[in-house]
């Protein structure tokens, strides 16, 4: 990753002396990519040979995998990252390591498989690989199979940086056909780095196992979620013999709560679970007990026919689902907002048949429950639920829900009124209810912070209302922590939530200017499902006359979304245009400051061509931005505000 080139990472700490258990030779996978890999590698996506690589690096890394006990989890793979090697072969023409690798490379190789481990190298289809530092295989891809099969290796990076006119399927190909010539099952990935080469599309048919589907390195949040987008629509290419892989872990990058979000999502798409260690703080496993997670690994593993794949989006919050194949399902509500946020979903988004009841197990906190189908609830900034369902009557608390309504932006000197609903989702009565919430700072609360009720019986919700005004004036988002305790069949349970909005508050120039899809809005209203950033009807990309794009908001006829510019700023611009899930769709587009129409397209038909609009806000406190359905009905009456910006 190129961030690494402020990151010199010191050596690893070598093992103790404890000594590791040594264990046969691993056998190598007797079908390559039968299942997705588990392990861990160096420096995925470095182009500059920065990171500490060598001999004792790498037995300390595979110690670790044992000790850790990680290696008995699953995680079996050690997968040197480029640069391994010199960039010079030697006088045979073979690959060389560098010469932080002192003993023979066949001799690492035997101490990682004395460890019960795995090993993989790294290539490319250029004469370098793609930091220009290292030898690649191109017109050796024979020798260099054979020298990697010779050294017992089990897996190969081949990277596609220095291939040219669009020859990489070819060159792919003939590498892995020479790796099946040696007789050696070795697991071949595809590492498509900055040249956007669709891997998906035809490694598998080159004979590779995995390949690359985001360009970038995954080390932080949003590169994470960013590769997370292009996973949309990826399902079909999974399976037995192939696999999708949208980046490795970085764990130093991420908290708790965005390391179990990835590797559920990560799970879910069934991708390799492969831990990155080119920085020093990662070499310690701090993410161990998260990767060890049997759960999570089983989900990973498990292969039903059909991948993983988003069935709900709403642009900040999303659902994920994936069959397993003992009939159950399970889904990822993820939360990539900065404030906390409730997520519907149920059975059905699972494609779970009709049931009496059904178990559900959270497979980071183990809880289990039932339900009769509902399993929203509130999931926390930068963060996902992972839930296992599975139709069963079983004898176990009813699944409840804890949720917070609130307006989208909370004025900073008014008063806010926060109902709570408390939904008993099971087949058995919540009794002894007692709600507790905590004034958020610098609000206070106008009525009793505390409830009781007597029973919630199974399918009811119990609702209640409290007012908090500022003091004096809020300047940082709302959020009121609330906790309800109640008892069940199988005793006593705590349901937890934190209500968050953000503060309705002018834009602040220059931090605050830029894309509306990213600012937070006042309030809004939409004929369909909710107003979407960055995709529409339900995380469908955005497309206008078979145009597509990435930022916009996705609205559907009558939609009114609500901005408060506080009158700081000055333009408002924007491409609007029917989308192209609406075949049928008639509509219109209209700008509206503080109650005047400032701008308005007038009827526009699917087929129609975009319309820019530059439309002058100076002084505007309120912008609205409308889509109306051309009183003709509004079924299909999808519209797309794309880059709609403000300049402030």
């Amino acid at each position: 990753m190129r961030r690494l080139a402020m990151l010199l990472c010191a050596l690893f700490l070598t093992a103790t002396a404890t000594a590791v258990p040594a264990s046969a030779d691993t056998p190598p996978d007797p079908v390559p990519g039968d299942r997705p890999p588990l392990g861990i590698t160096w420096a995925t996506g470095d182009h500059y040979c920065l990171y500490d690589s060598g001999e004792d690096i790498v037995k300390a890394a595979a110690d670790r995998l044992v000790t850790s006990g990680l290696r008995d989890a699953g995680y079996r793979y050690v997968m040197l990252g480029d640069c391994w090697q010199a960039a010079q072969r030697d006088a045979d023409g073979k690959l060389t390591a560098r010469a932080t690798f002192s003993a023979s490379i066949p001799a690492l190789v035997d101490y990682v498989h004395s460890r019960g481990l795995k090993i993989g190298f790294y290539s490319g289809t250029g004469a370098k690989t793609c930091s220009n530092q290292a030898a690649g295989s191109l017109d050796h891809e024979d020798l260099d199979a054979q020298t990697f099969a010779d050294w017992g290796a089990d897996y190969l990076r081949y990277d596609t940086c220095y291939s040219v006119n669009g020859d990489a399927p070819a060159r792919v190909k003939k590498m892995a056909d020479a790796l099946k010539r040696t007789g050696r099952p070795i697991t071949l990935e595809v590492d498509d780095f900055d040249r956007n080469q669709s891997p998906w599309l035809w490694a598998r048919a080159a004979g590779a196992q995995v390949w690359r589907t985001y360009k970038n390195s995954t080390f932080d949040f949003g590169y994470s979620a960013g590769s997370l987008d292009k996973q949309y629509g990826l399902e079909g290419y999974n399976g037995p013999g192939g696999w999708n892989n949208p980046g490795a872990f970085t764990f130093s990058y991420l908290d708790i709560a965005e390391r179990q979000a990835k590797l559920g999502l990560w799970a879910v798409l069934n991708a390799p679970l492969v831990t990155d260690l080119a920085l020093t703080a990662d070499r310690t496993f701090p993410a161990a007990a998260e990767l060890a997670n049997p759960d999570i690994i089983a989900v990973d593993q498990d292969w039903a026919g059909v991948g993983g794949h988003k069935v709900r989006d709403t642009g900040w919050t999303e659902v994920w689902t994936k069959p397993m194949s003992d009939g159950s399902a399970v889904l990822v509500l993820f939360n990539r907002g900065e404030l906390a946020a409730p997520i519907a979903t149920s059975v059905a988004d699972a494609g779970l048949p009709a049931a009496a009841g059904y178990r559900v197990r959270d497979l980071w906190t183990g809880e289990e429950t039932e339900t009769t189908g509902a399993l929203g609830g509130t999931v926390g900034r930068h963060a996902a639920t992972v839930l296992r369902v599975w139709p069963a009557n079983v004898t176990a608390a009813p699944r409840t829900s804890l949720a917070v309504d609130l307006p989208e932006s909370v004025p900073p000197s008014q008063p806010v009124t926060a109902t709570v609903r408390f939904t008993n989702n099971g087949s058995t009565p919540v009794t002894g209810a007692h709600l507790r919430l905590t004034a958020p700072a610098q609000w206070q609360f106008d009525s009793p912070a505390e409830a009781d009720t007597a029973t919630v019986d199974p399918g009811a919700t119990w609702e209640t209302a409290v007012t908090l005004h500022p003091v004096p004036t809020a300047t940082q988002p709302f959020k009121m922590p609330a906790t309800v305790t109640y008892t069940t069949a199988q005793g006593t349970r705590t349901a937890t939530a934190s209500a968050e909005s953000p503060l309705v508050h002018a834009p602040n120039p220059p931090y605050d200017e830029g894309t509306l899809d990213t600012m937070y809005w006042m309030s809004s209203e939409n004929g369909l499902g909710p107003v979407e950033r960055k995709s529409t009807d339900n995380g469908h990309p955005f497309s206008v006359n078979g145009r597509t794009d990435t930022y916009g908001l996705g609205a559907h006829a009558p939609s009114v979304v609500r901005y408060y510019l506080g009158g700081k700023c000055k333009q408002f611009t924007a491409t609007v245009g029917v989308d192209d899930r609406g075949p049928n769709g008639t509509l219109g587009f209209r700008v509206i400051g503080d109650g005047v129409e400032l701008e308005a397209t007038g009827n526009m038909r699917h087929g129609d061509p975009a319309q820019y609009l530059a439309v002058p806000v100076t002084g505007v406190q309120v912008l609205v931005l409308a889509v109306d359905d051309a009183s003709d009905g509004s079924a299909g009456d999808w519209g797309d505000w794309l880059s709609p910006y403000v300049t402030c």
